[in-house]
């Protein structure tokens, strides 16, 4: 089965996280990652990273199937410090 990979960059620094929740690349940045990737987040059913109108709230954890996805595209909206330099299948 194919896994989604997201790599992020801050700063100079470069990391790639896993649909799986595993992550790889700098040091410094993949603690970072790791430990926001502990956390649990809120997202919405229409806006996902902010409530639209008629939005519910879903309250993700580590544990969740969809939570890394989630947590990826909550992340650049928490801090622009964080960009999404690619996306790809592994």
């Amino acid at each position: 089965m194919d896994l989604l990979v997201w790599t992020i960059a801050r700063g100079d620094n470069v990391a790639r996280v896993c649909e799986d929740g595993t992550v790889s690349g700098d040091e410094a940045l993949v603690a970072e990652l790791r430990a926001r990737l502990a956390q649990s987040i809120t997202v919405y059913t229409r806006g996902t990273v902010a409530a639209g109108a008629g939005a519910t709230a879903i309250e993700l954890a580590p544990d969740d199937r969809r939570y890394v996805v989630a947590r990826i595209r909550t992340l650049c909206a928490e801090d622009p410090a964080f960009q999404i330099v690619d996306c790809d299948w592994r």
